[in-house]
């Protein structure tokens, strides 16, 4: 059943992008929160599988339309994107809806659980002309593309090693979702796919080989997994685990010094260090909604009829979905 909260809707304006929201969590929160920052941009209806939940996340974030089910915001004609905030095991079937609906898509990460998904998406997205992208928004940061601007400047000579690691201990109450693999948990596909699909952008460089270690669950999903990474002209290390603390930083190491990137999925700063472990050029953007450079990038794709960002692109995707299937000894 559709709701409205506060006026009626005005008349669609042709230069703002309208979005939609698939799932009322926290992540969405977010989103809503950069989107509001953007000029060209709105979040006009949000829709839960239930309906109380879609109402009151409507009425703290003020959208104007909420929904208890999925098909009728895909329904709403004025909605031109879906911004997908559900738990892993939902996005495929998420995706393919918003996509038979004429819907540009942003899906949160890990877009989906296997390359056969991956490809089976991105393939639909493009036969509809309809925008996709998967939400690595970390490859947008500030300090993302500054450590991206020193390699290719030379600041640390040739890169040899790349390494992140990635962990928390999460709490098997309130992040059940992590636990249990009916609905997409472990640690690969939340935590690990940030710097499975960071790092090589780094350098621009494709992942020629992989070797992985995964220890399991008593649930069944990857607790923690080690990977090993040959990429064309240097190696990446990443460890990601939900019940071990780590550092949850990176670090690009080259001939000539080494890149730190402190809290490296999220977090605003980059520090470069020379041979002899001298800080010599640091970059802090401050604390900000990250999400913001995101959803502008979604709406510059979107005005300018591009089907996939070179950012982010469905290869990416592809790529990451084929090797978690790998570690995770999926059906490809």
């Amino acid at each position: 059943t559709t709701r409205r909260v506060g006026s009626e809707m005005c008349i669609r304006d042709r230069n703002m992008i309208h979005f939609g929201i698939i799932g009322a969590g926290d992540i969405a929160r977010k989103f809503a929160d950069a989107v509001r920052q953007l000029d060209n941009a709105e979040v006009i209806a949000v829709a839960s599988k239930s309906l109380d939940r879609a109402q009151e996340w409507a009425a703290r974030e003020h959208i104007p339309s909420y929904y208890g089910n999925y098909a009728e915001l895909l329904a709403n004609p004025r909605i031109d994107a879906v911004y997908i905030a559900t738990t892993t095991n939902a996005h495929y079937d998420n995706i393919l809806q918003c996509l038979q609906a004429d819907k540009h898509v942003l899906c949160e990460k890990s877009l989906v659980r296997s390359a056969h998904e991956a490809l089976t998406v991105c393939s639909l997205a493009k036969q509809k002309n309809l925008f996709l992208m998967e939400a690595m928004w970390t490859r947008f940061l500030p300090k993302t593309i500054t450590a991206k601007q020193w390699i290719r400047e030379g600041r640390i000579g040739k890169v040899k090693l790349m390494q992140a690691t990635i962990g928390w201990k999460a709490d098997p109450v309130y992040n059940k979702r992590l636990f249990d693999p009916a609905l997409g948990g472990g640690s690969l596909y939340d935590l690990g796919i940030y710097p499975l699909e960071v790092l090589p952008y780094l350098v621009d460089e494709k992942i020629l080989d992989m070797e992985a270690f995964v220890t399991r669950h008593s649930t069944g999903v990857d607790d923690l997994v080690s990977m090993n990474l040959q990429l064309e002209s240097c190696i990446a290390n990443l460890q990601c685990s939900f019940t071990t603390k780590m550092p949850e930083d990176a670090y690009i190491y080259g001939e000539d010094g080494y890149i730190r990137l402190p809290k490296m999925h999220f977090g605003s700063r980059a520090e470069l260090y020379n041979s002899a472990d001298e800080c010599i050029d640091s970059f802090d953007s401050g604390e900000e909604n990250g999400f913001v450079y995101e959803v502008a990038e979604v709406v510059r794709c979107i005005e300018n009829g591009l089907l996939e960002s070179p950012i982010c692109p469905h290869q990416m995707t592809i790529d990451a979905a084929r090797i978690t299937s790998e570690v995770l000894h999926l059906n490809p």
